[in-house]
């Protein structure tokens, strides 16, 4: 697979446009075209910021088929450990997050790396900069959140939504990463949480495409 065919395959799995992965990339929606087409190939600093943007080596998108294997049914059950799948959890406006009765395979460095932490499907698309919606994100509640981090949280003692989570002496601000310019940041404040409770369940530490996901 060429440098521009595996562009495009990441580009799909995360469901961006060109034109999204053109601003990660430092470039036009015209030159990723010409990458995908074959017409020319991206300079090593396009690819370095795709590969720091989507925690990946350079070699990932410039080795032939390394995309494509990194997706693949048979990468995930040759050396994987089953995690809980838990429910849903949003990346837009807060929804219920209900447990349900489901292993799914998780690489074993990945799953022994947090034993302790359960996988939730993303729904919406407030947090697509960082995971797509529909992608699996595996919560750890053992690891520290601190200001910054991307934190399951739950609204109301019950609904939950994953967010960039920032704390402060008098409320509590969720942020979305999103390329949709209608979804602005939710802000809680002390008092409001008295009686709309926040409370963090766990740190994102990483996530996957579902078997299942069409691209």
């Amino acid at each position: 697979m060429s440098i521009g065919k595996n562009i495009k395959k990441l580009r799909e799995i995360h469901n961006l446009s060109q034109k999204e992965l053109a601003e990660i990339a430092g470039v036009s929606d015209k030159a990723v075209s010409t990458w995908e087409n074959g017409i020319k190939e991206p300079r090593m600093g396009a690819i370095q910021k795709i590969a720091d943007h989507f925690g990946i080596l350079k070699s990932d998108i410039i080795e032939d088929q390394k995309i494509n294997r990194l997706n693949t049914k048979d990468q995930l059950t040759g050396d994987s450990i089953p995690m809980p799948l838990l429910g849903s959890i949003a990346a837009g406006v807060p929804l219920e997050m209900v447990p349900v009765k489901e292993m799914v395979n998780v690489p074993r460095e990945v799953a022994e790396t947090y034993p302790e932490a359960f996988l939730v499907t993303v729904n919406g698309d407030s947090m697509n900069k960082i995971v797509p919606s529909g992608a699996l994100a595996l919560i750890d509640p053992t690891e520290e959140v601190k200001n910054g981090d991307i934190a399951a949280v739950t609204v109301n003692g019950y609904d939950a939504t994953l967010k960039r989570f920032f704390k402060f002496q008098d409320g509590i601000t969720l942020e979305p990463e999103t390329y949709n310019p209608e979804i602005s940041t939710q802000y809680y404040s002390s008092k409001e949480q008295e009686y709309n409770p926040i409370h963090v369940k766990g740190k994102l530490v990483w996530y996957m495409a579902p078997l299942n996901i069409k691209f």
